[in-house]
């Protein structure tokens, strides 16, 4: 499988995460916050954002170099990170669970929300300026941060942005709708290769 296959598969791994994400607030309002059908579809989405993430940084690592490396890498670090959590919940019960607590899970959640909101404003602003994704990718993004702070009890519609954000930079990747020359470049080789092979 070449490079370009694998890169778009991993968008189309992005996208069954945005949606997945995306479920978490019908399931909150429905069933309430931290309800099975929440949590279950907040791990589903944390282990394929964990590995689909990779995808933002190989179709623009060109234009975002070590930077955007870290950033992604802080990114999917978040994720893996917030898997555990989920799953530590999940697995103790849900919403009637008794919460863990201890320094070893203050420190897993600090870092876990440093690598996911840091990495992503700074990832966003990176994606801005490299030009491959359209603009209304970072937008996306922006929406999503922002939408960290809505005035709203347990926050329900976050998730839902964020597994927008996803959908959008997985549908780019998938269909892709990248606005670089190298991605247009490998394209017209992949589409070469293709016709050559019949």
């Amino acid at each position: 499988m070449t490079e370009q296959k694998v890169i778009k598969w991993l968008g189309m791994i992005c996208i069954l995460a945005g949606i997945a994400r995306m479920g978490m607030t019908p399931a909150s309002l429905i069933w309430g916050t931290d309800s099975t059908q929440e949590l279950t579809t907040g791990l589903i989405a944390c282990i394929l954002m964990s590995v689909g993430s990779i995808a933002f940084y190989q179709v623009q690592s060109r234009e975002t170099g070590v930077t955007g490396f870290i950033t992604i890498l802080a990114i999917i670090i978040g994720n893996i990170l917030t898997t555990a959590m989920l799953w530590s919940q999940f697995a103790a019960g849900g919403a009637d669970a008794v919460q863990p607590e201890g320094l070893l899970v203050n420190i897993s959640r600090m870092f876990g929300m440093i690598g996911f909101l840091g990495g992503t404003l700074v990832f966003m602003i990176l994606t801005f300026l490299a030009k491959v994704f359209p603009r209304w990718v970072p937008a996306l993004m922006l929406i999503m941060i922002l939408a960290m702070f809505l005035p709203i009890a347990d926050n329900k519609y976050f998730a839902f942005f964020w597994g927008l954000s996803y959908v959008g930079m997985g549908y780019c990747i998938w269909t892709k709708k990248l606005m670089n020359a190298a991605s247009s470049a490998s394209q017209l080789s992949y589409d070469r290769d293709k016709l050559i092979s019949g």
